[in-house]
């Protein structure tokens, strides 16, 4: 009997050895987890577990056939294949829109030059180094204990005042410089994974200087069999329009401050023509034989954005068109413009108008009596107008060198 019990278990040993060692997985179950990837490396810790059921059975309708201890280990390869394929930076730079202040981070930030002195002082690691990361505990826990109970109650007040509302400018606009195009990035992911949205983002904001920062998303291309917007569309003659309100807004003074482009073309808007100036500084036109109305549209941009920074005395002023659409006789003489022309954003302007524009001006700077074209006056960040800086004076048509304008 024991030899005969000893045959049976070779047997099932047999028996055991002809089934695979080793389980893989099938396309469809691959397939079915990168699916749900997005919200497993977004779960947080606690919701982990639930999550992770709900990804098995999904993946489990493509599975094969398998015994209760097969579908445990495969369940585990499953665990396993996520957290292997999650991106390191989403692993590490999860993105969390809301941030909750603690009296330690409030401290950093009020006493960062104080820190980071510390910190170089005692190891040498200077701001931005791979170094600094592993000294800022300490140097903060050093700076707190120095701190009075007072002080401590403060940052305390503080810590809960910026969790509920929010932080200071300056504090805004370092989190707009390192966290806003990750943040940006992925919102329209969300947005096309969640509700099949294709967006374009136009942002703006101040950095610590003061400046006005002009900002344009597009992942487009990346989603689905999407085509980049910025790159199919002219997507550039809305952003003047774009600027001017975030200007109005902003109550900054009219300047671009730079720009900030994701997924299109890294690039300041040029007009198609380069405009000569004259001996005064003025600027002259060529007599218009150029048939195409995006060009004529570009040379009157072109000449009017010119006129209204010399008018400001702004090198980088934006125009404000919704202003001057409203009120176009404060900006500018009725004398300046032709019979049944009105001023408006140029890509607003139809064929026949451009073509008014350019005759009107062209022949006014020919006859030499007078001013080609002035501005009377510009909207200053408070939204009053100035009187020009210049007075009404005549070109001279002595051409200078040709100076290229970002516009």
């Amino acid at each position: 009997m024991a030899r005969s019990g000893h045959s049976t278990h070779l047997t099932s040993g047999r028996h055991r050895a002809r089934q695979p060692q080793t389980q893989t997985l099938t396309e469809n179950e691959i397939s079915e987890l990168k699916n749900y990837l997005p919200e497993w490396t977004s779960a947080k810790m606690m919701e982990k577990w639930a999550v992770f059921t709900a990804i098995a059975r999904a993946a489990w309708l493509f599975a094969p056939k398998v015994d209760q201890a097969q579908w445990k280990k495969r369940k585990q390869m499953y665990k396993t294949w996520l957290f292997n394929n999650k991106k390191k930076k989403e692993r590490m730079d999860m993105i969390k829109y809301g941030r909750r202040w603690t009296p330690r981070m409030v401290i950093y930030q009020q006493k960062r030059e104080e820190v980071l002195k510390r910190i170089k002082d005692k190891s040498g690691a200077k701001p931005g180094g791979r170094g600094i990361f592993k000294h800022y505990q300490v140097a903060v826990k050093r700076v707190m204990a120095e701190l009075s109970d007072n002080e401590l109650e403060k940052a305390k007040e503080t810590a809960e005042e910026w969790s509920n509302n929010f932080p200071p400018p300056k504090i805004q606009a370092q989190v707009a410089h390192k966290k806003g195009p990750a943040y940006m990035e992925h919102f329209l992911k969300e947005m096309w994974r969640q509700c099949g949205m294709r967006m374009f983002v136009m942002s703006a904001w101040k950095n610590e200087q003061g400046e006005v920062l002009f900002g344009m998303h597009n992942d487009n291309e990346a989603l689905g069999d999407g085509d980049s917007f910025m790159k199919t569309k002219d997507w550039e003659d809305i952003e003047p329009v774009w600027q001017e309100y975030a200007q109005e807004q902003f109550g900054a003074r009219a300047w671009d401050g730079g720009r900030q482009v994701k997924g299109g073309r890294k690039r300041i808007r040029k007009p198609a023509f380069e405009l000569e100036m004259d001996g005064d500084g003025m600027p002259l036109l060529l007599d218009i034989t150029e048939p195409k109305i995006e060009a004529k549209k570009a040379i009157v941009r072109a000449f009017l954005t010119l006129h209204y920074r010399i008018c400001s005395g702004i090198d980088k002023a934006v125009m404000p068109w919704s202003a001057i659409l409203q009120s176009q006789d404060d900006f500018v003489a009725r004398k300046y413009l032709p019979a049944d022309v009105d001023l408006k954003e140029p890509s607003k302007l139809q064929n026949w108008d451009t073509t008014a524009l350019l005759n009107f001006w062209y022949a006014r700077q020919e006859t030499g009596e007078g001013p080609t074209f002035l501005f009377k006056a510009w909207k200053n960040r408070d939204g009053d107008m100035v009187a020009s800086v210049v007075s009404g004076r005549s070109p001279s048509h002595q051409t200078q060198k040709v100076r290229k304008q970002m516009i």
